[in-house]
């Protein structure tokens, strides 16, 4: 790492006065046994947070190949020579001159028996706990710290101190206190908190987090105590927090947009009843692991059987494959389940949203009943993909370059409901060409193809004269809408391509099922063709970079780069909701190129 000179008189203040403050170290009271963080905390505790080792992680961290990658990155170094990081620089070098030692060593040391936050429920009180083999290394961090608000709030070396139950507590500013208790520091913002760690450190009431026969479940589960420990192992008790009313969101029944509804609603049927949720971070030289895991019981699904099936068979179908892919999403959605009962999960101003939604719906679909008639002619499975589009031999070609995008479904009539769908896409066009020749915007041209036995009904947009050879054109020359019908399939794509290499292609229908999961809903995200829609918009990217944030072109330049290249060292991120009688589990893994790592 690069750390240029931070100012000589700061490093001499703070080290002096880690000196002083650790030189001020006070007798504290034995007890009989080495408390666990959630011995020391109460009960009322909402969220907690563990690090069990900081030595390990920290190693981890830093060992890591894409930290390594980054670090010799041309882009980066010019980054670090720009001046972006001097000022944390200097913080760095001034914390290891008051440490005695490179700020690694120093962190491993302090938390090398675990590094806890906790939110209390009640009051709104954080606390962090900092648990140490080295107590003489707390006290050099305990006068750091002292040092920097002193000098933060222009103190004349006066410190305030309360005084509680033989231990002294520092005040940090207005709201933080800091205080040694043995081989822990414990930093609240609430004195209270405070005096409840201290409490259950000399006297281990039985009121305290352990005790939570919640935690004591959950905590199982993120196997905290397992020998490859996770990064970071989590709990929150939901059942404490929804009493609080923190967040709101979990004291609510219902959602305020449909699309979020459409996405979140069965995870939010299970967070407004389950007791709590546990998640471990895990990282290796493969990637990123996180696992979210709740309670799951059938009965808190009413009134949202949509989501989870009417006998939870709620499986998703399988993801769609295409050359050059982006992403893919897959999820069992019963949409017209969800039309017909979205008063029971949406708000009455959503519901009325989609009240005039559907009145306009049903004249589009000659009077006929747009959630039990059309949504209702559709299996209960929806399938996105996208792709990455090729501009180099189009005319014109947009100034900025959109990926394809198409959604796939399962027609349970095909007789019936492909001339009807057919229909109303070509009715569709005519009016996007009425309202695009009122805005002076280019003309769709319909179409048909067939292939095999498959259908396209195509609109490809007409260029104006002063498009035809542009490689500035507007945005509309990404879209040439098609839809698409092959067998029991429908598809509706932004692409001709997209729509045709769908409709050749043949549909797997086996189930997935997971380690006894069912998989509700899935998503994969390829970096690889991410990189390539980023490289094709860099333009874009480095003018959006210099207006947002202010920078100079090259540092905006250098910023897109490091951003291309962690993107080209990435290889795919995946996602997985699924569910059983008893459990519900998200899982999400971010992988790197283990090609790139060699």
């Amino acid at each position: 790492m690069i750390y240029p000179p931070p100012s000589f008189r700061s490093i001499v203040f703070l080290a002096t006065a880690t000196i002083a403050f650790s030189a001020n170290a006070f007798a504290e009271k034995p007890v009989r046994s080495d408390p666990t963080a959630p011995e020391l905390l109460p009960q009322t505790v909402g969220v907690y947070l563990q690090i069990a080792d900081a030595e390990a992680t920290i190693d981890r961290i830093l060992s890591h190949p894409v930290r390594l990658r980054i670090e010799s990155m041309p882009a980066y170094k010019a980054l670090v020579e720009s001046g972006e990081f001097d000022e944390l620089n200097q913080g760095v070098a001034a914390f290891e001159a008051s440490m005695g030692g490179p700020w690694n060593e120093a962190l491993a040391t302090l938390g090398d028996r675990g590094v806890s936050l906790a939110l209390d429920s009640s009051n709104g009180g954080v606390a962090l706990l900092i648990h140490s083999s080295k107590p003489k290394s707390l006290e050099r961090l305990r006068g750091f710290l002292l040092a920097v608000s002193m000098m933060k709030h222009h103190q004349a070396g006066v410190i305030e101190q309360d005084h509680y139950r033989g231990f002294t507590a520092y005040a940090l500013d207005e709201k933080w206190k800091l205080a040694l208790i043995n081989d822990w520091m414990v930093i609240v913002n609430q004195p209270e908190l405070g005096k409840a760690v201290i409490d259950r450190y000399l006297e281990r009431p039985a009121d305290s987090l352990a005790s939570n026969a919640s935690f004591a479940e959950g905590w199982i589960t993120t196997e905290p105590q397992r020998h490859d420990k996770p990064l970071i192992a989590s709990f929150a008790d939901l059942e404490r927090l929804r009493h609080f009313g923190v967040p709101k969101e979990l004291n609510r029944e219902k959602t305020d947009h449909p699309i979020a509804e459409l996405v979140f609603g069965g995870v939010l049927a299970n967070l407004i009843h389950t007791p709590y949720a546990c998640a471990t971070l895990d990282l290796s030289t493969t990637g990123v692991v996180l696992n979210v895991t709740t309670p799951h019981d059938r009965q808190w699904q009413s009134p949202r059987e949509y989501y989870f099936g009417e006998d939870q068979q709620g499986i998703a179908p399988p993801l769609l494959n295409v050359s050059d892919c982006l992403f893919a999403v897959s999820a069992h959605r019963d949409l017209s389940q969800m039309w017909l009962r979205a008063g029971d999960f949406v708000d009455e101003k959503a519901v009325d949203e989609l009240a005039k939604a559907d009145s306009n719906l049903t004249t589009i679909f000659s009077g006929r009943d747009f959630g039990e008639d059309i949504l209702g002619s559709f299996e209960s499975g929806i399938q996105i993909v996208g792709s990455v589009q090729e501009f180099e031999a189009l005319r014109p070609t947009p100034a900025i370059k959109l990926p394809a995008v198409a959604a796939e479904f399962l027609m349970k009539n095909p007789a019936e409901t492909v001339p009807e769908m057919r229909r109303v896409f070509q009715s569709l066009v005519g009016f996007l060409n009425v309202v695009g020749a009122m805005e002076g915007q280019p003309q769709l041209d319909l179409g048909m193809q067939t292939i095999g036995d498959a259908q396209l009904i195509t609109a490809t947009y007409v260029p104006v004269r002063d498009d035809r050879e542009s490689r500035e054109a507007s945005i509309h020359y990404n879209f040439s809408p098609t839809l698409a019908f092959a067998e029991d399939r429908m598809i509706l794509s932004s692409t001709i391509a997209l729509a045709a290499e769908l409709a050749k292609s043949a549909q797997a229908k086996e189930p997935h099922v997971d380690s006894g999961m069912i998989t509700n809903t899935m998503a994969t995200l390829h970096a690889d063709t991410f990189q390539q829609v980023l490289a094709a918009n860099t333009d874009q990217l480095v003018a959006s970079n210099m207006l947002e944030k202010g920078h100079s072109k090259t540092n905006a330049e250098n910023e897109i780069a490091i951003l291309l290249e962690l993107v080209d060292f990435l290889k795919d991120a995946k996602m997985k909701l699924g569910f059983s009688d008893q459990r519900m589990r998200i899982h999400v893994a971010v992988n790197v190129n283990t090609d790139e790592i060699e």
